[in-house]
């Protein structure tokens, strides 16, 4: 008998032996994993919020360790149990590397005393990480809760939310956890008292809906772990916390067809390239992110008195600026002293605005081309419309808008820094948010064609906002075919559906409206303050932005609701938000009437 075989025999024997318990023991064992995670999050929150006593410090690592000893526990009776464990390997195998890496880790602790981890934190000076290897724990937890929470991911489909109402969902619960974390003593730079609701709420929403207004300034009154915490939200509101769940679904191995078909509804994109666009996605976030940070740090070598402080400030505005969040840690952006003049900074950031503002579908179908293996012109005739369409649009208002800025700012009196300036605002004016001038000193023209850039955003799919530039494409390009006398749309030899024409003019009219009502009743809430400035901070808060002329912090409460509400519903996209308020309806329209004649304009 082959050695498959006598294994395979053994298998069905322990099956058989096993049998009886099988679901009782899983069933408690998942039931027993959300406590788990429960307790250990709610300790973890305690012991980075509050300051603990020795003993307190002490009772958080033993739940910490014990949840990890749970953790591997569970996953070695789940492999136990399951009838295909080879398979079950294949489906999970992130998960047993990580459980592979936490014996190993284990082992080598108990035999020889040696921590790798804690080594690097020695050589990083992360302050903390020397004494014990609490803080790497605490990131193995994380990782492992991580993929549990995989389990909401495999659950969305089979509930009877629409993809519209999950999302705007999604983001109220990750506003409402970031509020909470955002109070807790630990968070300010004294740790005597946290943000006050309003001010953490303020925080909480600008930084999920990645806009960049604030009431405070975070690199004074946040300490490191408040600035995490902002990071956090940065990435998980940039990505959108759904794409988070479908994630760890995979990593679980648990995203089947229905997964696939709810986030092709999510992510606007057909059936085929959901899962590979999840997983794209990420792998782009990732390299980008980390590429920025690597060059932000090199830059910055010499600027920061620790290397772990080098890390972070690259790491945070690697991701601000992929995720077009707008935040700094500097207190008045890249126009602070000692970076203001720094031109090779401001163009790494420019750059990884560009790359996040583009969209994921334009960055995976430019990827995906041969360019090396044919000639540049039959690779982009086989880029997709859509992809061609945003590259133009985006290039075009790069270079305009510079051009545009230059003349309309006065600037420096040194050229090539006017030119750098000028082309820098002109990206990050559609969305990004961070200045390498002052806003508040530029005159009406500049400030009015910054409000037109805020306004058009950036491309479909990616973490800008505005009303994006395929739909301001679209609804010039209707414009034109209109003046023409055209009845039909024609791009790149193809015909633009009327469908997607009605869906165009219908986002362009609720922004246009939302926008005008904000600035309504901010006018009204205001009526002491300039018009202009206010019409800026509301388009700034609506395309989530975050440019400001330096109003925010002096605007009443009321108006300060007004920007937190434009910022929600500019983040989420108006026609997400009237379909999730609707719900699902039937079409209806199984008849036609006689078309009518209104004379219009």
């Amino acid at each position: 008998m082959s050695i498959e075989s006598r294994f395979n025999a053994l298998r069905e024997r322990v099956n058989i032996k096993l049998y009886d318990s099988r679901d009782f023991v899983l069933r408690f064992l998942t039931r027993g994993s959300v406590l788990v995670a429960l307790t250990t999050l709610v300790s973890l929150v305690f012991y980075h919020g509050y300051e603990l006593e020795t003993q307190q410090n002490a009772v958080v690592g033993y739940i910490v360790r014990g949840s990890i000893g749970y953790y591997l526990i569970k996953f070695l009776l789940e492999l136990l149990y399951n009838f295909h464990p080879i398979q079950f390997l294949k489906d999970r195998k992130w998960e047993g590397i990580l459980m592979l890496f936490l014996i190993v880790d284990i082992v080598i602790i108990n035999l020889t005393g040696f921590e790798l981890l804690n080594e690097a934190g020695l050589l990083l000076k992360i302050p903390g990480l020397q004494e014990s290897f609490l803080i790497v724990l605490q990131c193995y937890v994380l990782v492992i809760v991580g993929l549990e929470f995989g389990r909401v991911g495999e659950l969305l489909p089979k509930s009877k939310l629409t993809p519209p109402t999950l999302l705007v969902l999604s983001f109220l619960v990750l506003i409402a956890l970031g509020t909470g974390l955002l109070m807790l003593p630990e968070m300010t730079v004294h740790g005597e008292a946290g943000l006050d609701v309003f001010t953490a709420l303020f925080t909480s929403i600008s930084a999920s809906c990645v806009t960049g207004l604030s009431l405070i300034d975070i690199s004074t009154v946040l300490s490191v772990k408040g600035q995490f915490i902002v990071l956090l939200l940065m990435q998980l509101g940039g990505l959108n916390i759904i794409s988070f769940a479908a994630l760890f679904a995979i990593l679980r191995g648990g995203f089947g067809m229905r997964q696939q078909n709810f986030m092709s509804e999510n992510l606007g994109e057909d059936l085929k390239r959901s899962r590979s666009l999840i997983s794209a996605i990420f792998r782009l976030t990732l390299i980008i992110e980390g590429v920025g940070a690597l060059l932000l740090g090199i830059l910055w070598r010499h600027d920061f008195e620790t290397l772990g402080k080098t890390i972070f400030y690259s790491v945070f505005h690697s991701i601000s600026a992929f995720n077009n969040a707008g935040f700094s840690l500097f207190s008045d952006s890249l126009a602070s002293p000692g970076v203001q003049w720094n031109v090779s900074v401001h163009w790494v950031i420019a750059l990884i605005i560009v790359l996040g503002g583009i969209g994921f579908g334009t960055l995976t179908d430019v990827l995906r081309q041969p360019w090396r293996k044919q000639p540049v012109l039959r690779s982009w005739r086989m880029l997709r419309i859509g992809t061609k369409l945003g590259l133009v649009v985006s290039a075009a208002l790069i270079v305009i808008g510079g051009v545009v800025f230059f003349f309309l700012d006065p600037g420096s009196e040194n050229v090539g820094a006017h030119i750098s300036d000028s082309f820098f605002q002109s990206i990050t004016a559609r969305t990004a948010g961070f200045n390498t001038v002052s806003i508040g000193a530029l005159a009406t023209p500049a400030l009015l064609f910054l409000i037109f850039l805020m306004f058009i955003g950036g491309g479909s799919g990616s973490t800008a906002g505005g009303i994006k530039t395929s739909t301001f494409a679209l609804v010039f390009m209707s414009a034109a075919a209109t003046i023409q006398g055209k009845k039909n749309i024609n791009i790149y030899k193809t015909q633009i559906p009327w469908e997607l024409m009605n869906r165009a003019f219908a986002i362009f009219l609720f922004s246009v409206v939302s926008i005008l009502l904000g600035i309504f009743a901010l006018t009204l809430m205001e009526p002491s303050m300039d018009l202009l400035a206010l019409a800026f901070e509301e388009v700034s808060a609506f395309c989530t932005v975050g440019l400001s002329t330096g109003i925010t912090a002096d605007l009443t409460t009321g108006s300060k609701f007004i920007l937190m509400l434009s910022m929600l519903v500019g983040r989420v996209g108006t026609l997400t938000l009237a379909f999730a308020l609707s719900g699902q309806r039937q079409e209806v329209n199984t008849f036609k009437y006689p078309k009518a004649n209104i004379h219009v304009g």
